[in-house]
């Protein structure tokens, strides 16, 4: 039986806004071409091809971020209304520690004035990582906006896969004693 929890949404709230304006771009080169170029080209495979596109990157605005657990096995997963979309496994050999890293992002933000030509908005990001016993070997699981959510992240590994949470502080002198 599969576990999984769904965080957040995967994209900010800039790439939301690309993938809109490239939706547009391809909506227009659709009528384009159907009005000018080929006019003998089927029109039901062009509709087709529309609606593929529309729904691929409506869904790729809405996905969402979560893991899953399927036979024992950890992936990082995309998912769209709950349903999964694509996974990608994550390797928990010698790592069964659990811990959540603060670190400070920054986006560039389009800009069009010379007033704030860099327009840097810089945000903190908490990532979940897995640990060896050292703390030496880190394998990034995903990062949150939210430490709410980097909390239940954690809780969901401790439950189902008995992972240890531990604050983060490397011990090079166990890595080198093997």
């Amino acid at each position: 039986m599969d576990k999984k929890i769904i965080t957040e949404y995967n994209l900010n709230l800039i790439q939301k806004v690309h993938v809109s304006i490239i939706l547009g771009i391809g909506i227009s080169i659709f009528f384009l071409i159907k009005n000018n170029l080929f006019r003998d080209l089927n029109e039901l495979l062009l509709l087709l091809f529309l609606t593929v596109f529309i729904i691929g990157t409506i869904s790729l605005v809405i996905s969402k971020l979560g893991l899953l657990i399927r036979d024992n096995e950890l992936y990082k997963a995309y998912f769209v209304f709950g349903f999964l979309i694509y996974k990608q496994n994550i390797d928990i050999e010698n790592k069964r520690i659990v811990s959540i890293l603060k670190l400070k992002r920054a986006n560039g933000m389009p800009t069009v004035g010379l007033v704030s030509p860099q327009g840097v908005d810089s945000f903190y990001k908490f990532y979940a990582y897995l640990l060896d016993k050292s703390h030496t070997e880190k394998t990034e699981l995903i990062g949150l906006k939210k430490l709410k959510n980097a909390e239940l992240i954690v809780a969901f590994l401790q439950k189902h896969l008995n992972f240890d949470y531990e604050l983060y502080s490397p011990n090079f002198d166990l890595k080198s004693k093997g």
